[in-house]
């Protein structure tokens, strides 16, 4: 029971920091507000014994992934604006959209997997097998997110309005 408790403490924590990631304007306590919630899923690996899978969280999302992410968010050295006011007609469908694609998710998760019994046995984190999978069944999409991340960089480099040779040097 206690494990329950911390489990979903920290799945609270982690639901808290990723609201803050898409509602603060900052970018840098938005990126800050990540790795809080990095962390808080990395516990909730550990708790369902899953070490290797924590490690990673960390050493690869904490650690790399948000180095990358704030680095370009310095490199494009983002300034407070102000924002025009948007259109009461846009914000209320915007509003309504988001309430009603909550309730449906929320609806669909009761309804087909809040109740599904869990299958039997003990997570595997072996890191042989967890490598097998990841580089033979999902190289594809694994490379694909590699791609990705380039292709970031690259638009941050276009978004600040500096060549490559500026910022080389």
């Amino acid at each position: 029971m206690f494990e329950f408790a911390i489990f979903f403490f920290f799945a609270a924590v982690a639901v808290i920091f990723a609201l803050v990631v898409v509602l603060h304007h900052n970018p840098v306590v938005g990126a800050l507000a990540l790795v809080a919630s990095f962390f808080a899923l990395a516990v909730m690996y550990v708790l369902l014994e899953a070490p290797f899978l924590a490690a990673l969280q960390v050493i690869v999302y904490a650690g790399a992934i948000m180095v990358l992410f704030l680095f370009v968010i310095m490199l494009l050295n983002l300034q407070h604006r102000r924002e025009e006011p948007t259109r009461p007609v846009q914000q209320f469908l915007g509003y309504t959209g988001s309430a009603a694609f909550l309730i449906t998710l929320v609806y669909y998760l009761v309804k087909y997997a809040a109740f599904q019994a869990l299958p039997a046995g003990t997570f595997n984190s072996d890191v042989r097998l967890i490598g097998t999978e990841l580089f033979q069944a999902y190289i594809f999409p694994f490379e694909m997110v590699s791609i990705l991340l380039l292709a970031a960089i690259v638009g941050a480099l276009l978004l600040s309005g500096r060549s490559v040779r500026a910022s080389a040097q």
